[in-house]
């Protein structure tokens, strides 16, 4: 009774929170791929890991548990592992990129070394995946899909094929930028060189930024792109219940802080959604006062046909 009652209420939580995700993970898509003046390496990266877990949930959400036949129930699987470790792999170049940028602000040539790391993240971030699905399902298809859901087998060990690569992303990441013990020290870092800088570069451009968004965006980076995942791996012992909960609670809603840090607390990004609000305002007030003159000209004559007669 007890296990399916939180089989029921993990299932509910995951299908509202992917639910919301795919409809955050949607909007933030189109407001990169839409809005040309926010369009930079970083709103590209943005674009591209939004694009992978929006497909990587929808799938998740639909597909999951379709396990006949059993050829599907092999795809499914496998579609799920590509997607989510580009997923991890656009996360680890969010995270790189971040510190990489902060390290040179100052560079003369900084816009060709852009360009450079746009093209170079574009073949990493769906290659890397590629090669590692490819190798996994070449040694053990028939892992690939379960009798109960369509995920990746933990026999033989054969998950490790998803989770050996999660680690090491996380282990580049805590690794990056000489850090070696744990996440704030990478957060703060990357703070206090974007703070230094900054203040090097314009003492106006820093005081345009407030302080404690541009550390609740650093830190909600690692914390949402990254710790999120750590809660699943941790479901062991006593507090595993717990952290089922937790993970399901906050991976689910993975897509909706996203929109909120990348989308909604981004100044640049909510004055394009002013103008646009502006524009569509414009266009229907516009399509209104049409519609008014088209209503007095088509009525016109028949006025005109009264007084004639009077």
């Amino acid at each position: 009774m007890a296990t399916s009652r939180k089989v029921s209420t993990l299932t509910v939580i995951t299908y509202v929170g992917l639910s919301l995700s795919l409809l955050c993970l949607l909007l933030a898509a189109l407001t990169f791929l839409l809005c040309k003046a926010i369009q930079n390496t970083s709103t590209s990266v943005h674009l591209h890991l939004s694009l992978c877990l929006f497909l990587a949930n929808l799938l998740f959400l639909t597909a999951i548990d379709k396990t006949e036949p059993e050829v599907l129930c092999a795809i499914i699987p496998g579609a799920l592992h590509y997607l989510y470790l580009a997923s991890f792999t656009w996360m680890l170049q969010e995270g790189l990129h971040l510190f990489l940028t902060a390290r040179n602000l100052k560079v003369v040539n900084y816009s060709t070394f852009s360009k450079f790391m746009k093209k170079l993240m574009l073949r990493v971030g769906y290659s890397v995946p590629a090669v590692i699905v490819v190798i996994s399902a070449a040694f053990r298809p028939s892992l690939y899909g379960t009798p109960a859901r369509c995920w990746l087998s933990t026999q033989e060990g054969f998950i490790w094929t998803f989770l050996g690569p999660v680690c090491t992303i996380f282990s580049v990441m805590l690794k990056c930028g000489d850090c070696h013990e744990n996440w704030d020290k990478l957060t703060w870092l990357s703070f206090w060189i974007l703070k230094t800088k900054l203040s090097s570069l314009n003492r106006d451009v820093f005081t345009l930024q407030n302080r404690r968004m541009l550390t609740f965006k650093v830190m909600a980076h690692f914390i949402i792109l990254g710790c999120t995942w750590c809660l699943g791996i941790v479901q062991v012992g006593p507090a595993a219940l717990t952290m089922s909960y937790l993970f399901t609670t906050i991976n689910s809603l993975q897509g909706v802080f996203m929109f909120l840090v990348y989308c909604l607390l981004s100044q640049q990004v909510r004055e394009q959604y002013r103008k646009c609000w502006k524009g569509v305002r414009k266009t229907k007030v516009d399509s209104e006062k049409y519609t008014l003159s088209s209503i007095a000209m088509s009525d016109a004559p028949k006025h005109m046909i009264v007084s004639a007669s009077l």
